[in-house]
């Protein structure tokens, strides 16, 4: 019987999880390949029950095959609090390099239930000899095992012999970035050892990336002006992450009086290697969880701590140390036990960034008994301990005052024997001549109207959904949480974070699902005019040519994407 209704309870998490709008996402198992190698092409589609392979693009000098059928990963995962069952199908495309050069693979159809999406272009670069492994240095620093939620950073660390004169260009082959699915990448680490930097590294061929300096490093009797350049991630489901093999491509180019340009390369490859992502375990893990991991420390500090019954008190609660700080969902003090001797009003602002996370809470003592403000205690899930714990705040001493003539027991009247619950409202009863009461018909016209006012305010719950619940207080909210979020954006993929939060929190979607959408086809579904549509395209696409076309810094979009939000809420999003 138990196991028949785990099955159920199984089946009924899927459906609920694979409703979800499916995306895309494509990745090379090698950047850079010898002339007679092979590559794979890997298609992923996460959140679709069933995809198939569009017509594959005709390509001089490189051979596609058609892929068999994809294989399939289902796994449950935490969103926003609460586990959601995600199902991934991948297929495979073989390639087969026919002769020397680079190569421009263009977007790809996919279809998965019935939307049509879009792979991203990717590049290939065939070459005679991958020669150089004795000249460069190159080394890739991860960790082997990370938690699910869990922030990490992968470091690469590259260079050449100093031996070597007139080397004027680095690029990385790295297949796996930023195509890796189960992967959402944060800022990077800010440089540490004040060496200096080196601009001009490009990532699969693209982009201009700076690259911090290291100290010459000496390995195989050989030593090596040493760069390093760092991503940082968090791991978004569980399972194995697969990073394919990388290269670190450098060496000279010139042009001489002719403008001919001539190119000496050389090549230092890492193998693949693989990360295992744990699920976040069940057991131990509270009710209301909401999906913080790391090691997390809590302070709170409160703006006023001697006030009157009622008066507002802003407690901010702040949490720092190595975690998930920008994405976990802080606690609701409305829901909380301990916090029934306060009137809520809701978060008055809330700041994220890597490092911390701050909330500023607006409550209201109801009795002039309560002598501190409680604890606010944070479930966190500890990556080092493998198990939950609870971060807490410490309490704060306060004093509350009764306001003049509010509360309280007259004496001379006490002792007549008249008693009063509330000041002016007395509970004896009056005399029967002095009786009044509303007519028969004034109160079935009230209770018609009750009535009324129900019918309404249920039509409207149907229509819009419970107006207190975590859904509707996002789509509240949603705007003036853009607003914050583009003001700390540092670049665009902050700002692209920010938009896709915006649109979700709007819907009602995770802002996963948004990446690499069928943008026409949620448009037909949201009902936005065909000019909204438009801009929206173009906004998504600006926004991806400077997120992975490596132009991340020096623009910026926040007051295009207020201004699109603003229409787009006009226009019934």
């Amino acid at each position: 019987m138990r196991g028949l209704l785990a099955v159920l309870v199984w089946c009924a998490l899927a459906l609920c999880g694979l409703s979800q709008t499916p995306s895309v996402n494509a990745r090379l198992s090698e950047g850079i390949v010898k002339l007679g190698g092979r590559v794979t092409l890997l298609i992923e589609v996460d959140g679709a029950q069933s995809a198939q392979i569009g017509t594959l693009p005709t390509i001089d000098g490189l051979r596609l095959a058609l892929p068999g059928p994809p294989s399939e990963r289902t796994f449950m995962t935490i969103a926003q609090g609460r586990r959601v069952v995600q199902r991934i199908l991948t297929f495979g495309v073989p390639l087969t390099p026919e002769r020397k050069g680079e190569y421009k693979l263009p977007a790809i159809d996919v279809i998965a239930d019935g939307r049509t999406l879009r792979t991203a272009e990717l590049w290939l670069r065939v070459v005679e000899d991958l020669q150089g492994e004795q000249l460069g240095l190159f080394e890739v620093l991860a960790p082997k095992t990370v938690v699910e939620g869990q922030p990490f950073t992968v470091e690469l660390r590259f260079g050449w012999e100093t031996r070597q004169q007139g080397f004027n260009y680095a690029n990385l082959s790295l297949p796996w970035y930023p195509n890796l699915g189960g992967l959402l990448e944060l800022d990077a680490p800010l440089p540490e050892t004040g060496l200096g930097v080196l601009d001009g590294i490009t990532i699969n061929g693209q982009g201009n990336y700076r690259a911090e300096q290291l100290p010459k490093q000496r390995k195989d009797d050989g030593e090596y002006f040493t760069l390093r350049l760092r991503r940082r991630f968090l791991a978004t489901r569980p399972g194995t992450l697969e990073f394919p093999v990388s290269h670190f491509e450098f060496g000279a180019v010139s042009q001489d009086f002719l403008l001919q340009r001539e190119k000496r390369a050389y090549y230092k490859r890492v193998p693949g290697f693989s990360m295992e992502v744990i699920a976040l375990p069940e057991e131990g893990r509270e009710l209301d969880y909401g999906g913080a991991v790391g090691m997390l420390k809590a302070s709170a500090s409160a703006d006023r701590r001697d006030v009157d019954v009622g008066d507002s008190i802003k407690l901010t609660v702040e949490w720092r140390g190595e975690g998930n700080l920008e994405f976990f969902d802080v606690p609701e003090l409305d829901r909380r036990e301990e916090f029934r001797p306060f009137r809520y009003f809701g978060k008055a602002s809330e700041r994220k960034t890597s490092e911390r996370r701050t909330v500023v809470f607006d409550i209201a003592p109801l009795s002039d008994k309560v002598v501190e403000i409680p604890p606010v205690s944070l479930p966190v899930f500890n990556p080092q301990t493998r198990s939950y714990e609870i971060v807490r705040t410490q309490p704060i001493p306060i004093r509350v005052r009764a306001k003049a003539g509010s509360t309280g027991l007259s004496e001379p009247a006490q002792q007549r024997g008249q008693t009063f619950d509330v000041r002016d409202i007395q509970t004896e009863l009056g005399s029967r001549s002095a009786a009044w009461g509303p007519g028969l018909g004034l109160i079935s016209a009230a209770l018609a109207l009750l009535v009324l006012l129900w019918l309404f305010a249920r039509v409207q719950v149907r229509r819009w959904g419970d107006p207190a619940s975590p859904r509707a207080r996002a789509r509240r909210r949603a705007e003036k949480q853009l607003v914050r979020a583009l003001a700390l954006a540092k670049d665009a993929q902050a700002q692209m974070r920010a938009w896709h939060q915006f649109l979700g929190d709007r819907r009602g979607l995770s802002a996963a699902t948004l990446e690499g959408a069928d943008l026409p086809a949620l448009a037909r579904e949201w009902s936005l005019a065909a000019d909204l549509a438009r801009e929206w395209a173009a906004l998504e696409k600006d926004l991806a040519e400077r997120v992975y076309g490596g132009r991340s810094s020096g623009e910026d979009d926040s007051a295009r994407i207020q201004a699109l939000a603003r229409r787009m809420m006009g226009g019934g999003l």
